[in-house]
């Protein structure tokens, strides 16, 4: 048996402070574990279980010292936890004096006795959906058509759930509308906004179908003997039908709205997907988004998962200005089978990836869908969907699909470790993630020994591994304040037509960052035609990171010119550099900021000609 660990004494002990909880609250629900507590020991508490890494010990006693807090209504959580790195013991529930209370923090001093241990099992929710829902538990299960799922690749979240399910948390769900009377979610009541109105109501239930699909793959009510189970199945969503009227300012407000009760906010949606140009982010928007990182969830920030792009192999998520920004979690999809979906853009912003399947009539993703006929499945007449099931679906796809699963991972990490910052969640999702399709050509390791891939970010993402990080996780240092060096030149840098990439460099100094955590690279450049170039970046550290490839572009309907107003038309991707744009890079934590950085540009096309005029790096990180 693994010894258990003893964490620090605490300098005083609260011997009564447990008999403090029993002031004249109601009692309710008891939790899935139980704990005891006697006034014949006022010191000591029991345990029936205590889930600590992949071990479940089972009726313990200890000692405890301080109470830091406790609640009278919840959440019902189903665990408890040990944080070792304060000592910290959390108490799903407990009964004082006829009273239960939640959520109870202790700092533990002791441990008196320990019955027994044995390695952690899997969790596996009663919902008869489940067994179809790969992404959580992939046994191989068939397709309508092509291969079956390969066993083992998914998020590899059964034995997560034996020490976190989100209790406590909530998910925002910025899309076309949700479901907010489905069977199967928690929504939280009168706090889902509908933009047609401008104020709380129903956010398109009878119309979000894709809303409410990206809610149930977060988080869905897990063993509740019903459908399927989210990957935070006891977390609770709000609803945001953003993308019935998404206007600069209504994009702005989507990921700020009841920004002190939203812990984190999935965004399954961007710029228009395999055209090819780039799209840069409103100004408005990006003052939210780092808004949200200061002040949401008490100074902490707020979490944002971004869906990657279906847009491959034209469109890279390099060229979504909302995808490549730092403040969000950009997440690309894997199939069944481990692999990159075919859809899913590569990029140097990627963190990671989830699943998201290829298509309904291969292997897409089980979830929730709208109640009754409307929707992906009416039950009735789609042959490769549910049969008798139309409040679910099996045709859920894409990094839409992705981003929510990232988000309920995300809300397993703050169930476990309430105190993790957004930077802090970034890193250890990043520092955790499986290297999927190993022999994929394009995976190096960066300069701090990560692999990475842009393909898939740092790779697949594993819920047990981030939890069990999550849980003695020390919060990273204070982000030192953004290093930004502009390139000297003196004069234009030509690009000769279809040869070779003509190089520039710059040397960041004394920015104190010895661990980058992002990037930005922001080029200005007169030429014509964005979809003639291949552009990389070098870090001094020798990690070469590509933001753009070669391309003909589809000129998306209705695009004008911006001085003569006429409708622009051919295969051009237009001058996206001419007002600057900045591009991201997730791929170079750990990495030092200070050094040599070259820009590499090839023009691969002899037609339109032009010059980078100017180009900087801003380094964030610690």
């Amino acid at each position: 048996m693994r010894p258990f660990p003893r964490p620090f004494r605490t300098r005083y002990l609260a011997a009564a402070a447990l008999l403090a909880l029993a002031a004249g609250t109601a009692s309710a629900a008891v939790a899935a574990v139980t704990a005891t507590w006697s006034p014949a020991q006022p010191a000591r508490v029991g345990l029936s279980s205590l889930v600590y890494l992949d071990t479940q010990y089972t009726d313990l006693v200890a000692t405890f010292g301080e109470l830091i807090s406790f609640s009278a209504t919840g959440p019902n959580r189903s665990h408890n936890n040990f944080n070792p790195t304060n000592g910290r013991l959390t108490i799903a529930s407990i009964d004082v004096g006829g009273t239960t209370f939640y959520d109870v923090v202790v700092t533990v001093t002791d441990l008196v006795s320990v019955r027994g241990s044995a390695p952690l099992t899997e969790f596996v929710p009663n919902d008869p959906l489940f067994t179809r829902q790969w992404h959580l538990k992939n046994t191989g299960q068939m397709g309508v058509d092509g291969p079956s799922a390969k066993p083992g690749e998914d998020l590899n979240i059964t034995k997560a759930w034996r020490q976190a399910t989100g209790t406590g948390i909530q998910i925002a769900v910025v899309d076309d509308g949700l479901d907010i009377h489905h069977e199967d979610l928690n929504v939280v009541p009168g706090k889902s906004w509908d933009f047609r109105t401008g104020a709380y109501g129903d956010p398109s239930s009878a119309e979000g179908r894709h809303g409410t699909s990206c809610g149930g793959l977060a988080a869905a009510i897990g063993h509740n003997n019903l459908g399927v189970a989210g990957v935070a199945f006891n977390a609770r969503l709000v609803g945001y039908n953003l993308l019935t009227d998404s206007t600069a300012s209504n994009e702005a407000q989507a990921v700020t709205q009841d920004l002190t009760d939203n812990h984190i906010y999935t965004n399954s949606y961007g710029a228009e997907d395999g055209v090819g140009p780039l799209f840069p982010s409103d100004q408005l928007w990006r003052e939210s988004i780092e808004l949200g990182l200061s002040t949401g969830r008490g100074g902490k920030g707020a979490i944002y998962t971004w869906a990657a792009g279906n847009g491959a192999p034209r469109d890279r998520s390099d060229y979504d200005g909302q995808a490549n920004f730092r403040g969000v979690l950009a997440i690309g999809a894997l199939n069944a089978q481990g692999t990159r979906s075919e859809y899913s853009e590569p990029g140097a912003n990627l963190l990671a990836v989830a699943y998201g399947g290829e298509y309904c009539d291969t292997q897409a993703t089980t979830t929730v869908d709208i109640t009754g006929s409307p929707g992906y499945n009416n039950g009735r007449t789609q042959p490769e969907d549910l049969a008798g099931e139309p409040n679910y679906t099996r045709c859920m796809n894409g990094t839409s699909a992705a981003a929510p699963m990232a988000a309920g991972v995300v809300a397993l990490l703050l169930d476990v470790n309430p105190n993790l910052t957004w930077r802090d969640v970034r890193a250890v999702l990043a520092s955790t993630a499986r290297k999927t399709d190993p022999a994929h050509p394009d995976w190096v390791q960066n300069g701090a020994g990560h692999h990475v891939n842009h393909s898939y970010g740092y790779g697949a993402l594993d819920a047990f591994a981030a939890t069990q990080a999550a849980a003695s996780w020390a919060n990273l240092p204070p982000q030192k304040t953004p290093a930004t060096q502009g390139a000297p030149l003196a004069s234009p840098l030509a690009m000769p037509d279809n040869a070779e990439a003509v190089t520039s460099s710059l040397v960041l100094q004394g920015s104190g960052i010895t661990q980058l955590e992002f990037v930005e690279l922001t080029i200005v450049s007169d030429h014509p035609n964005v979809g003639n170039l291949d552009i990389t970046l070098t870090s001094p550290s020798g990690t070469v990171s590509t933001v753009s490839t070669v391309r003909e572009c589809e000129v998306p309907e209705g695009t004008v010119d911006d001085e003569t107003g006429a409708a622009v038309e051919g295969p051009s991707c237009g001058d996206g550099l001419a007002s600057g744009f900045t591009f991201g890079i997730a791929r170079l934590m750990g990495e030092p900021a200070d050094g040599n950085w070259t820009l590499a540009v090839r023009d691969g096309k002899a037609t339109e000609s032009g010059a980078i005029t100017s180009w900087r790096i801003t380094a964030h990180g610690h």
